[in-house]
Formats: C-alpha cells, sequence, structure tokens
C-alpha cells in the first residue's frame, strides 16, 4: 500500500503577524529593537524584502560599522 502525504500549504500571514510575532519572541527573552534602522531591517525582512541571511547581513552592518 502506497501512502501519499500532502503538505498543508503554509499559513498565510501578514508581514504585521510576522512582527508581532517577532516582537513576543524578543520581549519574551526580556529584549526589544528600539534602534529605529535595526526596526527597519526587521519590518523589511518581515515583509520578505530581505532573506534572513540579507537582514543578519545588514544588522551587522548597521551594528559593528
Amino acid at each position: 500500500m502506497v501512502r501519499t502525504l500532502i503538505a498543508a500549504p503554509p499559513a498565510s500571514t501578514t508581514a504585521e503577524d510576522r512582527l508581532a510575532f517577532a516582537d513576543a519572541a524578543l520581549a519574551l527573552a526580556g529584549h526589544e529593537v528600539i534602534d529605529p534602522a535595526l526596526r527597519t531591517i526587521v519590518e523589511r525582512a518581515a515583509r520578505h524584502e530581505l532573506t534572513g541571511d540579507e537582514a543578519r547581513a545588514a544588522i551587522r552592518r548597521h551594528v559593528q560599522g
């Protein structure tokens, strides 16, 4: 007998949902993004304008100079 597994489609989330999730996760760890430049990078990543790797690189450039 062969079973075909069908993956459920990914849940449709908005950038606002993703930002709220990230903010909540950071808050649970006792952190908050208050730097406007970093917040912009996080928002761009939430809108899928940047990949995770691109966002990390941009954050490093901003923080480390």
